[in-house]
């Protein structure tokens, strides 16, 4: 067999093995893009696909839109008219996969900060006063069932801290 022949073997095995491991982040697409319109609507937005959520009743906005790991479950917060503040607070937690809300977390308080962990099954996020906290109060739930998993209360620039609530912040 000639050089040739032995090249364009060799050429067609580097294009396979590009095209094998190419394909997975192709198929894997891209990030959802989430966003309220005029009117209060959350978009989810992915892939050219666009699909309205209802606002929840008396919203006035969102924030802090995250795509878990999974690449199939997107959150957001929700936020509120605060009548003692001129910005609005984020009351709501709300999971979107497969084409629906799945899950609503709320709190007698306001989120700081939330982040999805272990690949979108659990959400752990932070949540206070609108002033004068003295310490963090974070927690972590199944998205699945609601349940509280674990919760803990401290300083979230402490290395100690646990690992789930490396995502947060102040």
């Amino acid at each position: 067999m000639s050089d040739n022949y032995h090249q364009q073997i060799a050429l067609w095995g580097i294009i396979l093995i590009f095209a094998v491991h190419a394909i997975p982040a192709l198929a894997q697409g891209s990030e959802f893009r989430v966003f309220a319109d005029k009117s209060g609507h959350v978009h989810i937005a992915k892939d050219g696909q666009e699909q309205v959520v209802a606002d929840e009743t008396h919203q006035v906005g969102i924030q802090s839109d995250r795509t878990a790991e999974d690449g199939r479950t997107v959150g957001w917060l929700v936020d509120f008219a605060d009548p003692d503040n001129s910005s609005p607070d984020a009351e709501i937690l709300v999971i979107f996969r497969a084409g629906r809300i799945i899950r609503r977390f709320g709190t007698g308080q306001v989120f700081w900060s939330w982040s999805f962990y272990k690949q979108g099954e659990q959400v752990a996020y932070h949540v206070g006063p609108t002033h004068g906290e003295e310490s963090s109060h974070c927690e972590l739930h199944d998205v699945k069932t609601g349940h509280l998993l674990a919760q803990w209360d401290g300083d979230l620039d402490d290395p100690k801290r646990p690992v789930w609530t490396r995502g947060l912040d102040h």
